[in-house]
Formats: C-alpha cells, structure tokens, sequence
C-alpha cells in the first residue's frame, strides 16, 4: 500500500472528519465520486481509501483531505491497521452497492462513530446497512445519494465527478493542437462481448456521414491492431496514444462528440456531458450503469455488442433520430459538417 496526502484544503476541524472507502475500477468511481458534494458539505475533512485501479482518479481531487492506495497485500493490512490506529473518525461510508469481505475486514479496522455500508445475513460490520437502499433499478449517481442520506450527510449535487488533471489536459493541448472540431472513438472494453471489429465501425462511421469528419481513435495496447486498421478505413482518422486514462478524459473534454462501447468512457462521458453515441449490450441499458449525458443515443444490442451487425445499429440511429433527436443534427451543423445525401447523418 502506497500511502500519499493530497494537497490539503482549509477545513473546519468542527465539522469533524469522514472517510471514504472505494476500491473500484475506474468508470465505478466517476460514478460512485457524486457522494463527494454532500460529504465536504458535511465534514470538515474528508479521506479516501482507493485501490490501484482508480487511484488515478482519486489522487486528482485535491478537494479530500488525504487518499490512501490499499493493494490487498499482507503489507498492505499492515500499513492500514496503522493508519486506522492513527485517525479517528466521525463517519465510515463504504461506497460499494454490495457486500464484500473486504469491505467488512476493513470497516472493522477503522474507529468510527457510525459506519454505513452493506452487511451480509451474518457478519454486520455497519451500524447502518446500506442494503435497503441499493436497488437494481438505480443508476450509480441513485444509489449514492440513498447511501448518502443513510449516512446522514448534508443535501448535495449528486452528478458524476471526474476531475481532469492540469498535467493531462496541458499534455494533450501541446501535442493535439487542432483548431478543427473532433470526433473522439473509442473502441476498447473490458469483455470481448463488448467490442466491435473495425470493419464494423468504419460502416457506421460511413452510414452516419461522418468518414470525412476528423477522428481521433482511442484504443488499449492490446487492441492497437484494431485501431490501426480502422485508421487505414476511415481518412479522417487518427491513433491516440495516451499516457493514462487521465490523458483520455482530457482528450473527451475537448471532443465535440464521443463514440464508444460500454466502458468506462461513458461515464467519463457522463461527469463531462459530452454528446454521446454507446453501444450497449442488452441487459446494460436500463442498468445502473447507463451514461448520463444530456445528448446519448444508445445502441442496445440483442445480447452482446460483439453479435450486432453494422446494420443493426444504423438502423436504431434511424429509428431514434427520426424522434426528436435535432440536439444531434444541430450539432454537427455547427461543427460545419456536411450531410451527404442517402446517409444517415445526426
């Protein structure tokens, strides 16, 4: 466990102090990150215990008093029952919507006055569980603000929250600097059912009249063959290269329009509200993670993306921008595109 101290805001030492707890990956704590408003409302200072995979985000926010990076090795406890040992808190939140061990384990180790999260039927380390109030049917940004209230936190603005690094955004400026508007695709997911070839993508990026619009192509390592290929199909195309994740949200912050599958870029998508396009696979759409952007069209595939033909979802662009969804064509007319006749266009 690597601990490290955020640059410290003033705080009112009255209003107590709070810790936070979230060891998950990266699009969860967007998402989970809207409970943040209500808690520096209520408290004076706020910590935060992350894992590897979001201590990126986490370590960004200079508003929270101290984060720790815990790894789950036996050094690692160690580290922990000593920062517990050292701090004594007003609250406890575990930001998780489900029970998990080592959520339990570690909630015991820290002294706190009340301690909200989810039990199981037979270990109950919270004194306020948090079960009752984490429903399927919520989006994430729901379920925080009803695990917030359970906690007692003051009234906040419950949105995603994704704080874009100074050093991403410079990075980005300095190496991309465009003075046309970009499209910012993203092909990569977690899950092979989630991904979509770039034969796929080039026709709907052509069926949509938007091949000659410039595209910035976002992939992992492992995928650079897909992005290259779709580089080679497209003219307008370019590869991304990020240094980090940090690097993409700088990227979609600048983007006029994002497409991607379902991943953590729809939530990034979400904190920014950034115009988005997302193929989702079915049983995620009305989930807890669907994107929250005031411009999305969402692509429901039947099953996994990975089954849906290009034609599929051309055809649900059509069905849903034929009801309402001007916001998009406006759009694209303001970033001087050119619908060409027979295409779908936005």
């Amino acid at each position: 466990m690597a601990e490290s101290h955020t640059p410290k805001r003033k705080t009112d030492g009255s209003r107590g102090r709070l810790v936070l707890c979230n060891l998950g990956r990266l699009g969860d704590t967007i998402l989970r990150n809207s409970i943040l408003d209500s808690a520096f409302r209520t408290y004076g200072a706020v910590d935060y215990i992350c894992g590897p995979r979001n201590a990126e985000l986490v370590r960004n926010d200079s508003r929270l008093n101290m984060v720790t990076v815990f790894d789950k090795s036996l050094a690692d406890w160690t580290r922990l029952v000593k920062t517990a040992l050292r701090h004594r808190y007003e609250s406890y939140i575990e930001l998780k919507d489900h029970y998990s061990l080592t959520s339990a384990l570690m909630a015991r180790l820290f002294r706190s006055q009340v301690k909200t999260g989810c039990n199981s039927d037979y270990w109950r380390p919270f004194d306020r569980d948090a079960r009752g109030v984490c429903l399927p049917s919520q989006t994430q940004t729901e379920t925080m603000r009803a695990i917030g209230e359970l906690a007692a936190l003051e009234a906040g603005d419950y949105k995603p929250s994704l704080m874009v690094s100074a050093d991403s955004t410079n990075w980005f400026r300095r190496g991309h600097n465009w003075e046309r508007p970009y499209i910012f695709l993203n092909i990569s997911a977690t899950g092979r059912d989630r991904m979509w070839p770039a034969e796929r993508w080039a026709r709907y990026v052509q069926a949509c009249g938007l091949e000659e619009q410039f595209i910035l192509i976002n992939g992992v390592p492992k995928d650079r063959q897909i992005v290259e290929e779709l580089c080679g199909k497209l003219p307008g195309a370019v590869a991304f290269q990020p240094r980090q994740f940090m690097d993409v949200a700088a990227a979609i912050n600048d983007a006029r329009l994002v497409l991607t599958v379902d991943t953590g870029v729809v939530h990034a998508c979400s904190a920014l509200n950034k115009p988005l396009v997302a193929l989702f696979c079915e049983h995620e759409t009305r989930g807890k993670y669907r994107p929250l952007s005031d411009q999305q069209l969402v692509i429901a595939a039947r099953g996994g993306v990975a089954n849906m033909d290009a034609e599929e979802a051309i055809a649900q662009t059509l069905r849903q921008t034929s009801f309402g969804w001007n916001a998009f064509r406006d759009f694209f007319q303001g970033a001087n595109h050119r619908q060409k006749a027979g295409k779908v266009g936005f």
